[in-house]
């Protein structure tokens, strides 16, 4: 197998072909050599000692005060409905349940401002044509988590991307540069997948640099795909950290089988920007 490497900071990964850029700083990796390993080498001058993308004990602050703003039981509501419909070849998406799934959505998302500043009313009704259209490629993700999205196929991530995005495009098209708000893919795909942040401007703030997220409001496939899995990598390194999100999933949820890292993550870098702009 090939390996490539960041030219700028050395980073080294099996060549996979989901693995196009570095996840530390967002530089198309190079292919140099072929190989039979199978671990990758981090740079020697990154932090490879962080406590995880978290710390322990504030996370478990941030989701009870996560808890206690979310008056209206948005997300833990919309969850327990989907494991309780997900339970062997049924899906949210399907032909018999994806109605009530946007039924849910269309109540939820314009509270959580996924389309703000545009007309809720108009996003929505594109929504509601892509939850059908993508209810094949939903069927595909819907099993795999956040430690595993590089098994995730390119084509299947893409067309949500652009089903999801488009809700807040003129007419709803499709973006011709691939580039969306991307809280109007992140927001209602962390509701029914889990495993993506919804990453609005007070998570783009807090998520440490280290990790790659851009600033800008409008991103493309490939800026989500290289920040998820940055996101992975640095999970896998922190076997505590997903022992804590797996127990808070088994003590909120009922089930550490399917858990929703990405929720998860985000409320955590959300109350984060919330005391940040209290201390102001």
């Amino acid at each position: 197998m090939a390996v490539r490497v960041c030219p700028k900071c050395g980073f080294e990964k099996i060549a996979e072909k989901r693995m196009e850029f570095c996840p530390f700083d967002g530089t198309r990796l190079h292919q140099i050599a072929e190989t039979t390993r199978n671990v990758y080498t981090p740079p020697s001058h990154i932090n490879t000692e962080l406590a995880g993308p978290i710390d322990s004990a504030k996370f478990r602050s941030s989701f009870r005060t996560f808890e206690r703003l979310d008056a209206m039981n948005d997300f833990s509501g919309f969850w327990r409905w989907k494991l309780k419909i997900e339970t062997g070849d049924s899906h949210i998406l399907d032909s018999k349940h994806r109605g009530e799934t946007y039924k849910r959505l269309r109540q939820i998302l314009p509270r959580w401002l996924a389309y703000r500043p545009f007309n809720s009313t108009v996003c929505l009704e594109t929504l509601e044509g892509s939850l059908k259209r993508m209810s094949e490629v939903y069927n595909q993700i819907r099993n795999y988590s956040l430690l595993e999205f590089d098994k995730i196929e390119d084509e299947s991530l893409e067309t949500v991307w652009h089903e999801l995005g488009r809700a807040k495009e003129d007419m709803g098209k499709r973006s011709a540069s691939g580039y969306y708000y991307i809280v109007s893919v992140t927001k209602p795909l962390m509701f029914l997948w889990g495993q993506t942040l919804a990453f609005d401007s007070l998570v783009r703030k807090c998520v440490p640099k280290l990790l790659g997220v851009p600033d800008q409001i409008r991103w493309d496939f490939k800026d989500w795909q290289r920040v998820l899995g940055m996101f992975q990598q640095e999970l896998r390194r922190s076997v505590g950290i997903v022992d804590l999100l797996n127990e808070t999933s088994l003590r909120k949820y009922g089930t550490d089988s399917i858990v929703p890292y990405g929720q998860f993550l985000d409320l955590y870098y959300w109350i984060e920007g919330k005391s940040r702009k209290r201390a102001r």
